[in-house]
C-alpha cells in the first residue's frame, strides 16, 4: 500500500494503471501498460512504480537470484547488501549451482537499502565536470574565499579555516603574514580582470584565473595598472592562477604575478579534507583537480600506445626537468600535436618531439638557396647519426617551409615489456642528441 504524497501539490498519491501508446514503423501500435503513482488530486504528476522483483533461487541464505520483468535476472548478496549487474536470467541460471528459494526476505525492503556493484567501478557525477569554463571556475575562488569572514566560522569551521589556509598561501606566496580577515569585498571582472578581493580595505588580491590558456597582449600588466588607479592606497598582491600547466611562466614572473599552480591549490585542498571539510562543492573541486593530477601524472603507468594529451604533457614536463626546452600543443592542418623543443641550436639546427617521433629541425631565414641548404644540413645530421649510432632516417617528405624535418626517429621512447615508458632510459637516449 503506497502512502507517499505528491511532490507537486502534498495531495495524496494513489495507486493506478498507466499506458504509454507507440506507432510502429509498419503502422501498428505497441502499448505498454504499467503501474503507477497518480495525484489524486490530478495536478499532472505521476510516477512509474518499480515492480519488486521475485526471488527464484538462492545459494545458501545471504545469495539471491532476483528475476525482473523482461527475463532480466540479478544476483543480491544479503549480508553486503549488494546488487550485481543485470543479465539475462537464463545465462545466470546455467552458469551457477542454485537451490530452490525457501525463504521469506523482505525484498523491497533489502533493495532499499541495496547498493549497486556497478557503483565501485564508476566516478560519482562532478560538478566541476559540466562546469568547465573559467568563469566556473571563477565561481567557486569567490564562493571559497567568502568563507575566510569570521562571521562563518560559526557556521562551517573547518570550510572557514580551508580557506583561510588559501588566503594565507597567497599572502606567504608575497611574502606577507596573513592577517586576521575582518572583512571581504569581491569583485568578478573588475576592468577585465577575473577576481578582484579586497581584504581589510589594506590588501587587493589580484587573481586571474586561467584553465587551458595562456596570458596574453601584456593584460596582466594591464589589470595591475587599472586596480592602482582605482585603489591607491591598497597592497597588491596578484596571483596568476592556473590549474593546467604550461612551460613556462617567465612572462607571468615578469609583470609580478605568483604562479598559483594546480599542485598548490590540491595540497590547500587536501588539508581541508583531512581537516573534516565536507561541503559537497568543496569536495567536488577537489577531486576535480586531483583526477586531473592522476591523468597528468599517468604517463608513468600507461602503455605510450594510449597516451593523451594530459599524458604527454606530464612526460614534457619531465624532459623539461633534464634538457632546456619547452612544450606546448602545435597547430597544424592534421589537427596538432603536442610537441617538446629544445632551446639551443647547433648549425640551425634543433630537436623536437613530436609525440612519440623525435625530429631534427632546420630553421632557415629567407628564400636564398634554401633547398640546397637543407640538403647539405641533412647530409651532415645522418652522418652524425650513423657514426654515433643516433637512429635518425631521412623522413619520407620533405617540406619547403622556414621550418623543416631533416631527419627522424620513431623509437625514441624507451619502454619495458609492456609497453609502459622507461623514463630514465628514454633520457638518456634524448641527452644523446
Amino acid at each position: 500500500m503506497y502512502t507517499e504524497t505528491c511532490p507537486h501539490c502534498g495531495a495524496n498519491l494513489i495507486e493506478d494503471a498507466w499506458e504509454d501508446i507507440t506507432e510502429t514503423e509498419d503502422g501498428g501500435i505497441e502499448i505498454d501498460a504499467y503501474p503507477a503513482l497518480i495525484c489524486e488530486e490530478k495536478c499532472g504528476y505521476m510516477k512509474r512504480i518499480e515492480l519488486v522483483p521475485e526471488v527464484i533461487a538462492q545459494q545458501g541464505e545471504d545469495r539471491l537470484l532476483l528475476a525482473y520483468p523482461n527475463q532480466e535476472g540479478r544476483i543480491f548478496d544479503v549480508g553486503e547488501a549488494l546488487l550485481h549487474p543485470p543479465v539475462h536470467v537464463e545465462e545466470l541460471t546455467a552458469l551457477e549451482n542454485w537451490e530452490d528459494y525457501t525463504g521469506n526476505h523482505d525484498i523491497e525492503k533489502l533493495l532499499e537499502i541495496a547498493r549497486d556493484i556497478r557503483v565501485a567501478d564508476i566516478d560519482t557525477p562532478n560538478l566541476f565536470e559540466f562546469a568547465t569554463s573559467e568563469l566556473s571556475q571563477d565561481a567557486f575562488l569567490c564562493w571559497f574565499m567568502s568563507w575566510s569572514e569570521k562571521p562563518y566560522r560559526s557556521l562551517d569551521r573547518s570550510l572557514h579555516e580551508a580557506a583561510i589556509d588559501f588566503l594565507a598561501v597567497i599572502f606567504n606566496r608575497h611574502n606577507i603574514p596573513v592577517p586576521d580577515i575582518k572583512s571581504i569585498k569581491i569583485k568578478r571582472q573588475f576592468k577585465e580582470l577575473d577576481i578582484l578581493a579586497i581584504i581589510n580595505d589594506t590588501y587587493a588580491v589580484l587573481i586571474e584565473d586561467k584553465t587551458n590558456t595562456k596570458n596574453h597582449s601584456n593584460q596582466l600588466v594591464r589589470y595591475r595598472k587599472a586596480v592602482e588607479k582605482a585603489f591607491p592606497e591598497l597592497i597588491q598582491l596578484p596571483i596568476y592562477y592556473k590549474i593546467a600547466d604550461q612551460s613556462h611562466y617567465r612572462s607571468v614572473e615578469k609583470a609580478c604575478y605568483v604562479p598559483f599552480k594546480r599542485r598548490m591549490m590540491l595540497e590547500v585542498l587536501k588539508r581541508g579534507k583531512a581537516n573534516g571539510v565536507k561541503n559537497p562543492i568543496f569536495l567536488d573541486y577537489y577531486r576535480h583537480l586531483q583526477k586531473l593530477e592522476d591523468s597528468i601524472a599517468a604517463f608513468r603507468k600507461k602503455p605510450i600506445t594510449t597516451w593523451g594529451a594530459n599524458q604527454w604533457q606530464g612526460f614534457y614536463q619531465e624532459v623539461q626537468k633534464h634538457i632546456d626546452g619547452g612544450w606546448g600543443k602545435v597547430s597544424n592542418p592534421r589537427k596538432g600535436f603536442w610537441g617538446f623543443w629544445c632551446s639551443s641550436l647547433r648549425n640551425g639546427w634543433y630537436l623536437q618531439l613530436e609525440q612519440d617521433k623525435l625530429c631534427i629541425k632546420i630553421k632557415i631565414e629567407g628564400e636564398a638557396n634554401k633547398r640546397a641548404r637543407r640538403q647539405a644540413a641533412m647530409k651532415e645530421v645522418l652522418r652524425e647519426s650513423n657514426e654515433q649510432n643516433l637512429k635518425l632516417q631521412k623522413p619520407a617528405r620533405l617540406g619547403n617551409g622556414k621550418t623543416m624535418t631533416i631527419a627522424q626517429r620513431k623509437d625514441y621512447i624507451q619502454t619495458n615489456e609492456e609497453g609502459i615508458i622507461d623514463l630514465k632510459r628514454t633520457i638518456e637516449e634524448l641527452k644523446r642528441y
